[in-house]
């Protein structure tokens, strides 16, 4: 029994030596669990215990074990569940669709926005062997940890290059790092110990940035005894990645919509940093979003509107048209035909007359010219930066946007009716208003796991801002997620903001009942919307300066230079073993997804988009088993992928060329 004890402590020893070269944050983490036990701040749960031959985890209170039988034999048991199928035991990291040329009338704008993703989805689709099993199995997830002993049993079995391990309990964390030799482990390995889900979700997506030509079909095993949230945050991370939410063409025509609106000397307004303070800032601001919240207080909206400089989301312009509302602000992202529908039903030009539109870029013209064009003012957005030092915030949906503008232009007071971000009592995810995305739920059925991986998928429960606890959708928690990460960051001392919805409580705000919001004093609105234009105008321009015009010719030039070095690429000789296929690939990659500057970044993350979706498509391909005639498969490949970066380059390419040449002719 003193060899067992020596050698556990010694694997502990070890453990602790190899956290702190490689994860000193999580031995920072265990420490101070371990400094909390000893003086009392918390209390003891486990006792490990050997018995038998093997060891066991006794729970103190309830004085049952946890695995309760051999714990060898169910760690070789549980490793033994691990196969190569690419049909079990995975996360699908995206969608794929076969036989796009069928559907190809049926695509709205959005769809089309992976038109070049379709034909290399659709090759893999009628080649890829009937029951696909993996060659190897590259990245590997451990949902729960346990004692770990199936750890090591599992390496051996398929030697993964990266793992991604999940432990909520850092008391049974510890304790396995008395039987598990982690260092011992020849890969890299990224640990999640006692996250909560926004630590959690931004671990794994940093997981899957790594080698991210890899996430196709991401293998895991699955501990019993842990819960299935993870399982939710995971699939919730997959279906929010960006390049599948916003696809790469989509992004590219963002990019390049914004050129139209400078050639017709629309306003850009600067949301880098926030506004001095001004006449407006102490005038109380009301942001008004789509949520639930917004139908079941249009009463008081009416009654109240009238004492609030109102910020209105799009969505909801039809319902306060409809109750007489003018809203002082509008703000609108969505660049889709469909979201021209928020305008629709109402004499929008002539109710909007005197609001502001806070716009996007990507937002469509029909949408500007609903407004009188001296009220347009258009963000710059992550990425474009053809204003030198201008940016903004935004955030994965509007509301969380809305938020993020009134605070950078330095209002005082702040407060949102309608961002709930979460479900209300009758399961519905929007105003009844909400055409376009309202939907309503079984109650009965948020706590199921579904086998799909959706931005409407799994729900999961979060704080709720007067309640307990709210169901959330996947999509809702990125914005919560955006929300919770910004707020604190962007807002000043002076500022609050004030959360009156009935959904998910938002960090960084205060809750408020609206029924103990007293405001009795009416903004005199004509007087305001000067104030607001002057405002707005300070921090706003129409011209291009030398350095822009010079940025954007450095713009055009490095997109020449890209398209040379994909042209040389398509006329060397194309490896024809796989191995040195990928390897030429991942070369190329490397060559264009750079560092990001002012000049390379838009084209740069268009490739990142479009390479994010395409490459773990043809890399898990060439992962399969009995696959036959692979030359034939990368000429294919290899094809479909380079005709599709070059129509990217010469796209970019020849916008911008045209709008340097309309800008010299003025």
């Amino acid at each position: 029994m003193q060899e067992i004890e020596e050698k556990a402590i010694q694997t502990y020893t070890k453990n602790r030596e190899f956290l702190a070269q490689q994860h000193p944050s999580l031995l920072q983490k265990i420490e101070q669990f371990e400094d909390a036990l000893e003086k009392a701040h918390r209390t003891q749960r486990y006792s490990l215990e050997y018995k038998d031959g093997y060891f066991d985890v006794l729970e103190l209170e309830s004085q049952k074990f946890l695995y309760a039988q051999n714990s060898n034999t169910f760690s070789q048991q549980l490793s033994d569940l691990i196969n190569y199928s690419k049909s079990s035991y995975i996360f699908d990291g995206f969608p794929m669709f076969k036989d796009y040329e069928q559907h190809t009338e049926e695509f709205d704008d959005k769809v089309k926005g992976l038109e070049g993703i379709y034909p290399i989805m659709s090759y893999y689709l009628h080649n890829i062997p009937e029951k696909p099993q993996m060659q190897t199995i590259e990245k590997f997830i451990f949902v729960g940890l346990g004692l770990g002993l199936h750890i090591p049993l599992s390496d051996k079995k398929i030697a993964a290059l990266e793992y991604f391990l999940i432990e909520d309990d850092i008391e049974l964390f510890r304790l396995s790092l008395f039987t598990t030799p982690y260092y011992e482990i020849d890969a890299t390995l990224t640990f999640s110990v006692n996250e909560n889900k926004e630590e959690f979700t931004q671990n794994f997506k940093n997981f899957l940035s790594n080698s991210f030509f890899r996430n196709k079909y991401l293998k895991y095993l699955y501990f019993s005894a842990h819960t299935d949230e993870k399982i939710k945050l995971i699939k919730n991370a997959l279906a929010s990645q960006v390049f599948i939410s916003f696809p790469y063409k989509t992004l590219l025509e963002k990019y390049t919509r914004q050129l139209t609106y400078m050639k017709l000397h629309y306003k850009f307004i600067n949301l880098a940093q926030q506004f001095s303070p001004s006449v407006i800032s102490d005038k109380p601001l009301l942001i008004v979003a789509a949520g639930p919240s917004f139908s079941k207080n249009l009463k008081w909206l009416e009654e109240n509107h009238q004492n609030f400089t109102l910020l209105a989301v799009s969505a909801v312009l039809n319902k306060l048209c409809e109750k007489g509302i003018k809203p002082d602000i509008v703000t609108h992202l969505d660049g889709f035909e469909v979201s021209k529908e928020h305008l629709k039903g109402f004499n929008a030009k002539e109710f909007l007359k005197e609001a502001l539109l806070l716009s996007g870029s990507f937002t469509p013209l029909e949408v500007l010219e609903k407004f009188s064009k001296q009220n347009v003012y258009i963000m710059e957005e992550l990425a474009t930066d053809y204003h030198q030092g201008f940016d903004s915030h935004t955030g994965p949906c509007v509301g969380s946007t809305s938020v993020f503008q009134a605070i950078l232009v330095n209002f005082t007071n702040i407060y949102t009716l309608g961002l709930d971000l979460a479900l209300d009592n009758e399961g519905r995810s929007h105003a009844a208003s909400h055409t376009l995305t309202n939907t309503q739920y079984d109650k009965d059925k948020l706590d199921t796991l579904t086998n799909s991986i959706s931005f409407r998928g799994d729900f999961f429960t979060v704080e709720g801002n007067f309640k307990e606890k709210v169901y959330t959708t996947p999509l809702f928690y990125s914005s919560l997620r955006s929300l919770h990460t910004a707020i604190e960051l962007l807002k000043n001392k002076t500022q609050t903001v004030y959360n009156l919805s009935d959904g998910a409580y938002i960090k960084g705000t205060l809750p408020l009942s609206i029924q103990d919001l007293h405001t009795t004093k009416s903004l005199d609105k004509k007087l305001l919307h000067k104030e607001l234009h002057k405002v707005f105008d300070t921090y706003a321009t129409t011209t291009l300066s030398n350095e822009d015009i010079r940025s954007l010719q450095g713009r055009l030039a490095f997109a020449k230079n890209i398209k040379t070095k994909l042209v040389k690429y398509k006329k060397s000789p194309l490896a024809t073993q796989k191995e040195y296929y990928l390897h030429n690939l991942i070369s190329l990659i490397l060559e264009i997804l750079i560092e990001p500057t002012r000049e390379n970044a838009a084209l740069v993350n268009v490739y990142d988009y479009f390479l994010s979706y395409a490459t773990p498509i043809i890399f898990d391909f060439f992962n399969t088993k009995d696959l036959q005639h692979i030359p034939k498969h990368i000429k294919n490949f290899d094809r479909l992928l380079i005709e599709e970066m070059l129509n990217i380059c010469t796209t970019y390419e020849e916008r911008l060329k045209s709008f340097l040449i309309s800008t010299e002719a003025q």
